[in-house]
């Protein structure tokens, strides 16, 4: 081999002996690194609260709430849709509840719901 032709190979096989720890370091491929909580399934943030009101016929429920953090709404007592209205069956006034609320074009909906575990 001519010097050059050396000197090139022994520089690409130097510059892949570097790279291959940065490459072992890079963690961007994993599921949740780097993403927005909604594409690595993280914005389901839950409010506890507490049923007052059951509307089965309309597939509404009138909680007393925590803040909601995701839509940065102190505590409070109002009505919410179910994205599924039959759900509003499964509830009754005074059962404790951890949900997930969402503004959807203004309208405030509950997209996951469930009752919360007793101490």
């Amino acid at each position: 081999m001519n010097h050059t032709l050396l000197s090139l190979v022994a520089t690409l096989g130097l510059c892949a002996a570097l790279a291959a720890p940065a490459a072992a370091q890079d963690h961007s491929s994993h599921a949740g690194h780097g993403a927005t909580p909604a594409a690595a399934g993280q914005d389901t943030v839950l409010t506890a609260g507490e049923i007052t009101r059951v509307d089965t016929r309309g597939g509404k429920l009138t909680i007393r709430h925590e803040d909601i953090r995701n839509l940065d709404m102190p505590a409070m007592t109002m009505v919410f849709a179910l994205k599924n209205p039959g759900a509003a069956a499964d509830f009754k006034a005074g059962d404790k509840v951890l949900f997930h609320a969402e503004d959807d074009g203004g309208t405030l909906s509950i997209t996951h719901i469930n009752k919360a575990a007793h101490p």
